[in-house]
């Protein structure tokens, strides 16, 4: 015969059972009990790492062309600030991060009245300069950049 459930006690096993079938692709997904995985925390030491990383790039750097950039770094973001050599030339920010070889952003520019936005990538060289690209978003127009600490 059926047990007689009462509607409290069916809702509570009902609650049960999906909570049950809820949890079932996170623990089959991840090899791994779902306590773990829920409870998994970010290690604090990376953060460490990084604001040391990015340290060494701050100062001034001089393209071959006699492009200055001035990098700033806080926490785990850097910011260069880059003028060319006359005082009408182009000027603007580089805003990224740098996870100790790859600095990666997004630059604004401005020369004369034309603004320029787009994106940059640098590979800081065991010999201790930083080779880049550069590429447009607005014009298309892309190059590169070499620079050496001043």
């Amino acid at each position: 015969m059926w047990s007689r459930l009462t509607s409290s006690n069916l809702v509570r096993h009902l609650t049960v059972a999906a909570c049950a079938l809820a949890l079932t692709p996170l623990v089959v997904s991840s090899g791994a009990p779902a306590l773990a995985v829920l409870a998994r925390q970010p290690e604090p030491t990376t953060n460490v790492v990084r604001v040391q990383e990015s340290a060494k790039l701050a100062g001034v750097w001089v393209s071959k062309s006699g492009e200055q950039f001035e990098v700033k770094h806080s926490d785990e973001a850097l910011e260069m600030t880059f003028s060319g050599p006359s005082p009408t030339a182009k000027k603007g920010k580089i805003a990224g991060k740098f996870d100790g070889v790859v600095f990666a952003g997004a630059y604004e520019a401005t020369e004369g009245s034309t603004t320029d936005r787009g994106v940059v990538r640098f590979l800081l060289k065991p010999d201790g300069t930083l080779e880049g690209s550069w590429r447009s978003l607005v014009t298309s127009r892309q190059g590169t950049w070499a620079l050496s600490k001043k």
